[in-house]
């Protein structure tokens, strides 16, 4: 499997427990000095980071049954790192009734290989899309 296929097979895994709250797996695909960098939030790195993300993650499935949707523009791989951007979108629907509603964003990632030969993500940035400022 090429290195591109591998990440791409990584992010349908992160969609998979996304949307089934499985944090342990989400967990997983983040690299442990990973860096945060969430639209309308502070800058967090390691495991506040990973902590930080997970109880979004979290709180999100506490009120809703989220289905996550990425679509990915771009994967580019240079030895042992390589970035992937896009956008995804969110639908979230109310788990006692109501509207359902979205969150649209455009994401980058920068992925790096680690000493096991394993990729994970080193930074995570995202912001609202353009048509939803």
């Amino acid at each position: 499997m090429t290195d591109e296929a591998t990440i791409r097979k990584l992010g349908d895994e992160f969609i998979e427990a996304y949307n089934t709250g499985n944090l342990k797996r989400i967990r997983n695909i983040f690299a442990d000095d990973v860096v945060d960098m969430s639209a309308g939030g502070p800058t967090h790195t390691g495991e506040a980071a990973k902590e930080h993300f997970l109880a979004r993650v979290a709180a999100t499935h506490a009120s809703f049954n989220p289905s996550l949707v990425i679509h990915i523009d771009e994967i580019r791989v240079a030895g042992d790192w390589a970035f992937q951007r896009g956008s995804l979108v969110v639908t979230l629907s109310p788990k006692h009734g109501g509207e359902l509603s979205y969150i649209r964003q455009r994401y980058l990632e920068i992925w790096r290989r680690n000493a096991q030969g394993c990729w994970k993500i080193a930074v995570e940035m995202d912001n609202t899309d353009a048509d939803e400022a």
